[in-house]
C-alpha cells in the first residue's frame, strides 16, 4: 500500500486553490488597471478636446477679415489679456489653407505645429458658422519659445477658408487636470495593487485555515493502527469542525474502518481459538504415542510435537500482540526485564552448551511500555540467537541508557557470535512465516514477527547489524520515556 509520501509528488489541494485564487486576482487586477487607465485616458482626451475647442470658438468669435483682406483679431480687453502675454498659457496661430502663417497671439510668429488638419475635417456652415469640426489635429508644439499642447482646425472666417491652431501651456488649468489624472493613475495603481495584495493574503489565510481540519484529520488517520483500531475520524475533536462537503467522506471511511475492524477481530479470534484448541489435542496425541510406541520410535516423533506446540503457542502470542496497546502512563524497566529473561533462559543456555551475558543492567533503564510484552520480545531474540550460535557461543544483552538531556531514548542490544545475517536477508527476517533455511524444522518463522509487532507498539525502531564479535546484532531504539 502506498504511504503518505506517495501523495507528496503532486500539488496539495490548498496550493492548487491558492494558486488559482492568486492568478484570478492578478487577472482581475490587471483588467481593472487596464480599464481604469483606458477610461481616464479617454476622459483626459475629452477634456483636452473640449478645452481646445472652447478656446478655438473663443478666438473665432472675435476674428474677422479686414478691408484689405487680412484677418483681424479684435477681442474685448478681458479676452485680449489672455493672448497679449508671450509667456501666457494660451496661444493661437491663424494660417491659410497652405499652412502659411497669417496671424498669431503675442510672441507667435510661426505655426504652432507643422501638423495640419485633414482637408475634409471642416464642418459645413449649416452645422457651425465657422466650420469648426468636433475634433481637430492634436499636436505638441511651441509658441514663443515655450511648449504647448494644442490642436488645429480647418475653419471659415467671413467665408474665407483658413486653419486655426490653438495651444495651451503647461500651467493651463486643463493641463493641470491632465497632470492630476496622471498622478491619480500612479497613486491609484499602487492603492489597487496593495488592496489586491491584502485580498490575496486574506484568501490564502482563509484557505489554509479552512483546510486545517483536514490536516488534523489526516494526522489522526495516520495514527490509526492495530493498537488503535477503535479510533474513528468523525468521533474526535478533529471531526467537529469539518466542512460539510467532507463529512460524507469521513463517514464512509469510518464505516470502512468498522467493517475492517470486524474482519480483523474475527481473524484474531479465530487464530487465538485455533491455537488454544490445538494445545490439548497435541498434548493428548503426544502422550498416547509415547505410551503406545516403542521408545526409539516415539523419540523420533517427539520433535514434531514440539514444533506443533511451539507453532500453536506462537500463533496465540501473535494474536495477542496484534491488539497490543501501550498507554501513555505505562512504564517498564528494561534492566529488570533483561535480568528476569536471562535468569529464565539460563538453564536452556546451559543445557545447549551456550552462554548468556548481561551488560548495563546495574541501574534502572526506564522506558514507556509494558514489562510483559517487552519480556516476550527479548525472550524471542535471545532464543533465536541461542539457536543460531555454535556450541560454546555467547549471547550478550546490552542496555544503553538514554543520553543526558533526554534528547534520545535508551537502546537494547542483543549480540551473538554466530554466522550473522546477510544484508540481503535483513529486510525479510521480520516477515511472518519467513525462514532463511526451511530445511530446519525448529521454527515457524513467527518469532521475529512478534518482536517487530511489540517494538512497533512501543514506538521502538529495530534494526539488524553486524555484531563486533562477527555475528548479528539486533538494536532496538526506544523513544525518550516522556515522549513515547
Amino acid at each position: 500500500m502506498a504511504g503518505p509520501e506517495a501523495y507528496d509528488r503532486g500539488w496539495s489541494l490548498s496550493r492548487r486553490v491558492a494558486v488559482r485564487a492568486a492568478l484570478a486576482a492578478l487577472v482581475v487586477l490587471a483588467a481593472m488597471l487596464a480599464a481604469l487607465v483606458l477610461e481616464l485616458e479617454d476622459v483626459r482626451g475629452d477634456l483636452d478636446d473640449q478645452s481646445l475647442q472652447t478656446q478655438a470658438r473663443q478666438v473665432l468669435r472675435y476674428m474677422t477679415i479686414g478691408a484689405g483682406g487680412d484677418p483681424v483679431f479684435d477681442p474685448p480687453a478681458a479676452i485680449a489679456a489672455l493672448y497679449a502675454d508671450p509667456a501666457g498659457n494660451e496661444a493661437f496661430a491663424l494660417l491659410d489653407e497652405a499652412g502659411t502663417f497669417l496671424l498669431g497671439s503675442a510672441g507667435v510668429r510661426a505655426p504652432l505645429s507643422e501638423l495640419l488638419p485633414a482637408e475634409d475635417s471642416r464642418t459645413s456652415a449649416d452645422a457651425d458658422p465657422h466650420g469648426l469640426g468636433d475634433l481637430g489635429r492634436p499636436f505638441r508644439g511651441e509658441a514663443a519659445g515655450r511648449p504647448v499642447t494644442g490642436t488645429g482646425f480647418r475653419v471659415q472666417v467671413d467665408g474665407r477658408p483658413l486653419i486655426l491652431q490653438v495651444g495651451q501651456g503647461n500651467d493651463h488649468p486643463d493641463v493641470l487636470a491632465d497632470s492630476l489624472i496622471e498622478e491619480f493613475l500612479e497613486n491609484a495603481a499602487w492603492w489597487v495593487i496593495g488592496s489586491f495584495a491584502v485580498l490575496i493574503g486574506v484568501t490564502l489565510w482563509t484557505i489554509r485555515s479552512a483546510l486545517a481540519p483536514l490536516r488534523r484529520l489526516s494526522a489522526s488517520a495516520a495514527r490509526i493502527g492495530p493498537a488503535t483500531s477503535g479510533v474513528r475520524l468523525g468521533g474526535g475533536a478533529e471531526g467537529g469542525d469539518l466542512p460539510r462537503e467532507v463529512a460524507p467522506l469521513v463517514a464512509a471511511i469510518d464505516g470502512a474502518l468498522d467493517r475492517l475492524d470486524g474482519a480483523l477481530e474475527t481473524q484474531r479470534v479465530f487464530v487465538a481459538d485455533a491455537a488454544h484448541e490445538l494445545r490439548t489435542p497435541i498434548a493428548a496425541l503426544r502422550a498416547r504415542i509415547e505410551a503406545t510406541l516403542p521408545r526409539d520410535q516415539a523419540a523420533r516423533i517427539t520433535p514434531d510435537f514440539d514444533r506443533l506446540s511451539r507453532l500453536a503457542d506462537q500463533l496465540l502470542r501473535l494474536a495477542e500482540v496484534d491488539t497490543l496497546a501501550v498507554a501513555p502512563g505505562d512504564r517498564a524497566d528494561l534492566a529488570a526485564v533483561a535480568r528476569d529473561v536471562l535468569a529464565e533462559l539460563a538453564p536452556l543456555a546451559v543445557q545447549r552448551g551456550r552462554s548468556l551475558a548481561l551488560d548495563g543492567a546495574e541501574r534502572p533503564v526506564p522506558v514507556q511500555g509494558r514489562a510483559e510484552p517487552l519480556a516476550r520480545l527479548l525472550r524471542n531474540l535471545v532464543e533465536n540467537a541461542l539457536a543460531c550460535i555454535p556450541e560454546d557461543g555467547t549471547v550478550t544483552v546490552r542496555l544503553v541508557p538514554a543520553p543526558t538531556g533526554d534528547a534520545e531514548g535508551p537502546e537494547l542490544l542483543v549480540d551473538d557470535n554466530g554466522p550473522g545475517i546477510p544484508p540481503d536477508r535483513r529486510a525479510r527476517i521480520f516477515e511472518r512465516f519467513w525462514r532463511a533455511d526451511r530445511r530446519r524444522g525448529d521454527g515457524a518463522g513467527l518469532g521475529l514477527a512478534i518482536v517487530q509487532r511489540i517494538a512497533d507498539a512501543h514506538g521502538a525502531g529495530i534494526t539488524v547489524e553486524d555484531a563486533p564479535e562477527g555475528g548479528a546484532r539486533f538494536r532496538l531504539r526506544f523513544p525518550p520515556p516522556g515522549r513515547g
